[in-house]
C-alpha cells in the first residue's frame, strides 16, 4: 500500500520535534559551562609559622602549616613533610626515612636518610641560629673527648698551635701529633710511627653511655683503620647534668 504524501509530511515534523529539546538542552549544558568561573584556589593559611634551628652542623629552617604538614628546610634543600604519630611533641616526616621531631620551639631531633641523628636547638622564634665554633675555636680554648668499650680519650691542648694526644685501649697506646691539620669540624695528623690519626666533632648534646654524663659534643676519634665513638667538651663549657 503506498502512504499519501500527507502522513509522510506529518511523520517528518513529528520527528523533528522530539529531537528539538535534546538539542535545546546540550546547548545550554555548553553555554553554563563555558560562563562559569573556575572553583577559587584555596587561600594561604593564616597559622603559618618558622622557627630557625640548628641541628648539629646543620642549620634548619622549619616552616609549619597547621598541625598537619611542614617544610623543612636543611642547608638550602626543602624536604616537604606530614604530620606522624607520636608520643610526644610534634613529628613529620616525609616517607623516605626523614624526619623532624620537635618538644616545643626550642629542642627536637633531624633525622636524614643515611646520617647519624641530629639534636635541634631553637630559639623559639624566626631568626638566624648561632654559628657553631670551629676547629679553630675550640682549640684556642682546648677540646677533650672520651669514649667507652673500650676505653679511649682525646685532648686539644689549649693556645693557637694546637697539640693532639690520644689514648686507646685504656691508656695502653699514647700517640701524640704536634701539629695537627685543623679542618672546620677537627683535626687530623699522622703519629711519629707512621699511624694516622683524626678527631672530629659535632655540636651536639651527646650522653655518656656509662655514667649518663651529658657533654656538649659528639666526638669520634679515628686511628689508623678503627674508629672510636664518644663524648666531648670544650674547655670552659659549663657541665650539664647526669640523665638518670
Amino acid at each position: 500500500m503506498r502512504a499519501s504524501p500527507w502522513l509522510i509530511s506529518l511523520a517528518i515534523a513529528t520527528g523533528l520535534s522530539a529531537c528539538q529539546p535534546a538539542q535545546r538542552a546540550e546547548g545550554n549544558a555548553s553555554d553554563a559551562g563555558a560562563g562559569e568561573a573556575p572553583p577559587p584556589m584555596a587561600a594561604a593559611t593564616s597559622d603559618e609559622r618558622s622557627y630557625a634551628f640548628q641541628c648539629g652542623d646543620v642549620a634548619v629552617q622549619a616552616t609549619y602549616r597547621g598541625q598537619d604538614s611542614a617544610s623543612v628546610v636543611v642547608e638550602g634543600r626543602t624536604y616537604p613533610m606530614a604530620s606522624e604519630p607520636a608520643a610526644s611533641g610534634a613529628r613529620y616526616g616525609d616517607g623516605q626515612g626523614n624526619v623532624f621531631w620537635t618538644k616545643g620551639t626550642t629542642e627536637g631531633t633531624l633525622q636524614l636518610k643515611g646520617e647519624p641523628d641530629r639534636t635541634c636547638t631553637g630559639s623559639g622564634e624566626q631568626g638566624a641560629a648561632a654559628p657553631l665554633p670551629t676547629a679553630q675555636d675550640a682549640a684556642a680554648a682546648g677540646f677533650r673527648a672520651t669514649g667507652n668499650e673500650p676505653g679511649w680519650l682525646a685532648e686539644v691542648a689549649a693556645g693557637a698551635t694546637p697539640h693532639l694526644r690520644v689514648e686507646t685501649d685504656y691508656g695502653q697506646r699514647t700517640l701524640e701529633i704536634a701539629a695537627p691539620t685543623q679542618g672546620k669540624d677537627g683535626w687530623s695528623g699522622t703519629a711519629a710511627d707512621g699511624t694516622p690519626v683524626k678527631l672530629t666533632f659535632q655540636r651536639t648534646v651527646c650522653q655518656d653511655d656509662m655514667s649518663g654524663q651529658a657533654f656538649g659534643a659528639t666526638a669520634m676519634l679515628t686511628v689508623g683503620a678503627r674508629q672510636y665513638h664518644g663524648c666531648g667538651d670544650f674547655a670552659g663549657a659549663p657541665a650539664l647534668a647526669a640523665k638518670p
